[in-house]
């Protein structure tokens, strides 16, 4: 999850405190680990530690993908797990959006580089550094990573049902989607993967193609016609509340009646973009290592 906790402190249904919750970095990881060049696999079995082989590799990096936001809280980086794009907004608008380079996108690109040039931040290592860039690529492609209305990413939007362990819109789309699934994340990765080997190389391609900007606004986009838009949800004016008790009434006020309908129609959808996170996390440390 993301943000302040304060407005989330008046729930009674508590929710993991991951973005895409672990299970959905996890699978993402591990779709990452199956694309790996020879040279970035071994040297991620360095960094790492772990022995050159995919199912160490595979193994390793799941248990990774998750640190970033265990620590977040101690190293004062939740900013980074998502950026405050508008709905208001257009692709231009990202570095504006991006103050200090506070956000994901370039967390993204500043670790890909010091990766890449084996340049050590004095605050970071190298294993620190690889953590964040498997994080971060996927929470680029979780949507409500990628946009806001004035609700701190879909947070401040209550559900007037709890669905599984989510209690609001953000926690929906980080892990209730995936959890209602039923598959653990060697399953689904599995499942995944299996989907991925049928594409063709020019679909591949396809998907791995762009920087990652192209993808934050793909997911941006995303955020806008597969979540605001179908759910009626009121577009704001542009502000950023420092948590949902200063988020507008409109949006603090709606209880989202979300059906069973509505889940079904958008596991496919996180489906594809745990695929793509995968992907594209590939090939951002084949080109870093």
């Amino acid at each position: 999850m993301r943000r302040s906790l304060v407005f989330l402190l008046i729930c009674t249904v508590a929710v993991p405190a991951f973005g895409w919750w672990a299970t959905g970095h996890q699978v993402v990881a591990r779709i990452a680990a199956a694309h790996l060049t020879p040279a970035a696999r071994t040297r991620i079995s360095r960094i790492l530690e772990v022995p050159d082989t995919p199912e160490a590799i595979a193994d390793g990096l799941a248990a990774a993908s998750t640190w970033a936001d265990e620590t977040k809280n101690d190293t004062h980086t939740g900013a980074w797990h998502f950026i405050d794009l508008r709905l208001q907004d257009a692709k231009w608008d990202i570095a504006k959006r991006c103050p200090d380079d506070n956000c994901a996108p370039a967390r993204i690109r500043i670790f890909a580089v010091e990766l890449r040039s084996h340049q050590l931040d004095q605050r970071w290592s190298q294993l620190d550094q690889l953590r964040y860039l498997i994080h971060f690529a996927g929470d680029i492609h979780q949507p409500l990573h990628t946009a806001s209305d004035a609700d701190e990413g879909g947070n401040c939007e209550l559900l007037a049902t709890p669905v599984g362990k989510a209690n609001n819109l953000h926690a929906l789309w980080d892990g209730e989607i995936i959890a209602e699934m039923g598959l653990d994340q060697r399953a689904l990765a599995a499942a995944l993967q299996a989907q991925i080997v049928t594409l063709s190389e020019a679909e591949r391609d396809k998907i791995i193609a762009g920087r990652v900007d192209d993808w934050t606004w793909e997911s941006h986009e995303l955020a806008i016609h597969d979540i605001y838009e179908p759910l009626h949800i009121p577009v704001e004016r542009v502000m950023f509340p420092h948590s949902c008790v200063s988020a507008p009434e409109a949006i603090t006020q709606l209880r989202l009646a979300i059906g069973e309908s509505y889940v079904a129609a958008m596991k496919p959808v996180v489906r594809e973009q745990l695929m793509k996170a995968g992907l594209r996390l590939a090939k951002i440390l084949n080109d870093s290592l």
